[in-house]
């Protein structure tokens, strides 16, 4: 069990927030653990500073052809918004709902449909059912727009019951995919006029039996049948559970957030809020067993460093090296979570992202200052740290990876390099020149790629 106030508010962030510069840990930690989980979750109530994109008289984007621009934009957000929560769920919806750009090749409607999932990402699970319905990526993504009254295609209906709410052993069958697929005919994405529109003349209206209820179901009846399924709301309450504690949610823990479901008329919010709030979430078995995403690697390093997004450049791009590609998830059960992100290749990408972070601080003569900000963030003294190698590696450790024990292998590593080159009676300003590879050492650390 993680066990003071302080790590448990830092292991609150660095699951629901990927992380905080130091300069906001005195914010963070006035509020307290539940201040701070009530912060990051109701946070409708802080204002952010950070802009929409300037979009064109039809809503398009100004560069619509540029994927990469609004994966800058998005990495930009995640760094800077005071909002955290909101970009992390806005990620987990992006990978639930996945859309990719090499089938939908607009990032017009791509980046309409992160501002939706943005919007909702806290909301009520059936309104958010309802606005991906129609939403033109996910039309265009599913074949909605080649879906007709007497050739329904099954795409969305299949991926709704399997992928999206009830799961593949939910209780659903071939039928209610078959009816399911009538009911969401006549909807169709406009190219021309950048407009959803819906075609009474495409729609089925033939009776369907669906989920055990037969009736002539709109898509938004539809919608209800699916929410309100006992099964649903332990998918999702699974996938909630699975992406904040661990990947072991016990029987029980799944009523009880099945029971938050109903009880707060599907709501989002209250149940990331009962996740986040579960002894499980601080349980031995949660606490430092996630690997960290490329996006979560990215931007909990930035944000440890105190590194500001301008300086970082390309981040999109060593994202992509790590293996993802944000708009371009690499299907629609979206990405391998997990170990999977792990392999030779894309260490090699987070080993260079690490150098590229550390260097900014060292072109820039900051890294004293930064360190010294983060250490601080522990109540340790630089000066004093710095006087040892033991002490120095223990307490950056302490800073970067706090709770987490300090293997004999992995204190050795780091001790070699404290002592490399080193003169018979090292002094502080030895010690910190070699600060720098130090805290790049613990980065690349096998131990660091978990959260």
């Amino acid at each position: 069990m993680i066990t003071g106030e302080a790590a448990r508010i830092k292991h609150l962030l660095r699951r629901a927030a990927f992380g905080c510069r130091s300069g906001e840990w005195a914010h963070w930690a006035s509020l307290g653990e539940k201040g701070t989980l009530n912060a990051l979750v109701d946070y409708n109530s802080t204002p952010t500073h950070i802009p929409d994109l300037a979009t064109d008289s039809f809503g398009g984007l100004v560069a619509p052809n540029d994927t990469d621009s609004l994966k800058r934009y998005w990495l930009y957000r995640f760094c800077e918004t005071p909002r955290p929560l909101e970009e992390v769920m806005t990620l987990f919806w992006h990978d639930h709902f996945a859309t990719s750009d090499y089938k939908v090749q607009n990032p017009s409607i791509e980046y309409r449909q992160n501002q939706l999932l943005r919007k909702h990402a806290l909301g009520d699970f059936r309104e958010i059912l309802g606005k991906i319905a129609v939403d033109p990526a996910m039309l265009v993504w599913l074949d909605g727009n080649n879906s007709t009254k007497k050739a329904p295609n099954e795409n969305f209906s299949r991926e709704l019951l399997e992928l999206f709410t009830m799961g593949v052993d939910g209780g659903y069958t071939e039928h209610d995919v078959k009816e399911g697929a009538k009911s969401f005919t006549g909807w169709s994405y406009d190219y021309d006029r950048y407009k959803v529109n819906f075609n009474s003349k495409n729609y089925n209206e033939e009776p369907k039996h669906y989920l055990g209820e037969s009736g002539n179901f709109s898509l938004d009846q539809t919608l209800d049948i699916v929410v309100q399924q006992p099964s649903t709301a332990k998918f999702i309450a699974k996938k909630l559970f699975e992406f904040f504690v661990h990947d072991n949610p016990p029987a029980e823990e799944l009523d009880r957030l099945s029971e938050i479901y109903f009880r707060n008329r599907y709501s989002i919010r209250e149940l990331v809020r009962g996740v986040l709030s579960s002894p499980h979430f601080f349980s031995d078995e949660a606490a430092f067993s996630r690997v960290k995403s490329p996006v979560q690697y990215c931007v909990m390093m930035v944000k440890t460093l105190d590194v500001p997004y301008s300086w970082i450049g390309d981040m999109q791009s060593y994202a992509d090296n790590m293996g993802q590609q944000l708009f371009n998830p690499p299907n629609v059960k979206g990405w391998k979570q997990g170990r999977n992100w792990i392999n030779t290749n894309t260490m090699t990408a987070r080993l260079n992202f690490a150098k590229h972070a550390v260097d900014q601080l060292r072109y820039r003569g900051l890294a004293k200052d930064r360190i010294t900000a983060g250490l601080a963030m522990s109540h340790i003294n630089a000066d004093h740290s710095f006087k040892t190698a033991d002490s120095a590696i223990e307490d950056v450790w302490d800073w970067l990876l706090p709770s987490m024990k300090l293997e004999p292998e992995t204190r050795q590593i780091l001790k070699d390099y404290m002592h490399e080159a080193a003169p018979k009676k090292p002094n502080p300003d030895y010690y910190w020149n070699r600060a720098p590879g130090l805290v790049e050492l613990i980065l690349t650390a096998p131990e660091y790629q978990l959260a």
